[in-house]
């Protein structure tokens, strides 16, 4: 099993990296492998809803932070 944790924190490694970094120990002492994702500051393109993903298997916006998030959440088991 892999969990995906995600740092939406500006502060690289700050308080919810920490956190995160908390949680990721307590799941890999039971055998879950984790990754922890930090996209700070960076601006993510919301879902309009368009269902075009349904359609392409992707999404028509071109966001680079948002292919390399999906990529690793289609990855993950949780």
């Amino acid at each position: 099993m892999k969990v995906l944790l995600i740092n939406g924190s500006p502060k690289a490694n700050g308080n919810t990296h920490l956190a995160r970094s908390e949680a990721a120990s307590a799941m890999k002492s039971c055998g879950i492998q984790t990754e922890i994702s930090s996209i700070g500051p960076k601006a993510v393109q919301g879902c309009i809803a368009c269902n075009k993903c349904r359609e392409l298997g992707r999404c028509v916006f071109k966001d680079g932070l948002y292919n390399t998030v999906r990529e690793k959440l289609m990855d993950a088991d949780g």
